[in-house]
């Protein structure tokens, strides 16, 4: 979940937008090369995939070219996910609901959607993805050789993981929103956290996730200041974690779990 724009070039023709997969995917060369190799055929049975799991995407999207993996579709006029966090926080939680219903329906399946809330448009039908750059494929997920590979490829590919970090975006972005919610929309989000599964406070990345998002729910709930999110957001940012030596990750890794662990 990196700001909109670093997987893709974006530029305005007419009423169409069109999207080129560029170098900068902050995973790195294999998963670039994993992505262009896919060609127009891949990338088309993925976008069949999206469908077919009742992700809604862009009217007239189509894929234009293989080398680079380039698509076009009409522009969407709605106002970004991210932003509707201020405007109508109520249907923002009912948009979030409704992408991670879709994560849940595409965990069975070879593809995946990035769920960063700058991906996503409100328009009067509802949610629409307008990034499907680069494709999420996970029977072409690279094999990491980093911590940061660990972190991001578990963002990118595993279920549990992506519902977690999704919630804790969301619950973020509504408390810079302000917004005041009823706790019945609090429960209903915290429902969408990733069921069943046992989150020890060791096993990273999926502790990182779920703990960011439990930390948000809290503070939206009144129990945690807010200064305390955004704290432990930076700590456990993806983007600085990707900045970092790998000798530094791994004692950034440590640092967090020493904190789960309520250590000083």
């Amino acid at each position: 979940m990196t700001s909109h724009g670093e997987f893709a070039a974006h530029r305005r023709d007419g009423d169409d937008v069109i999207k080129i997969l560029a170098g900068r995917h902050p995973a790195g060369v294999p998963s670039v090369a994993a992505a262009q190799d896919l060609g127009i055929a891949g990338m088309i049975t993925y976008l069949s995939t999206l469908r077919a799991a009742a992700v809604i995407l862009p009217d007239g999207l189509e894929v234009i070219s293989d080398r680079p993996l380039t698509v076009r579709h009409r522009w969407v006029p709605g106002p970004v996910l991210l932003d509707h966090a201020r405007v109508d926080p109520s249907r923002f939680v009912d948009a979030v609901i409704e992408v991670a219903g879709w994560v849940r329906a595409l965990d069975g399946t070879d593809a995946r959607v990035d769920t960063n809330l700058a991906n996503f448009c409100l328009n009067a039908d509802g949610v629409v993805l307008v990034d499907v750059l680069p494709p999420l494929i996970p029977s072409r997920r690279p094999e990491a050789s980093s911590l940061f590979d660990v972190l991001f490829s578990a963002l990118c590919f595993e279920t549990p993981v992506i519902l977690d970090a999704l919630i804790g975006y969301a619950t973020r972005a509504l408390l810079h929103a302000e917004a005041n919610l009823a706790s019945d929309r609090r429960a209903d989000l915290e429902r969408q956290l990733s069921p069943g599964i046992d989150h020890s406070t060791d096993v990273f990345p999926a502790s990182w996730f779920r703990s960011r998002a439990i930390v948000a729910l809290r503070a939206l709930n009144g129990d945690v200041e807010q200064t305390s999110v955004d704290d432990y957001f930076a700590l456990t940012s993806v983007r600085a974690f990707r900045d970092l030596p790998e000798a530094a990750r791994v004692d950034r890794v440590r640092q967090v779990n020493r904190l789960l662990r309520g250590e000083s």
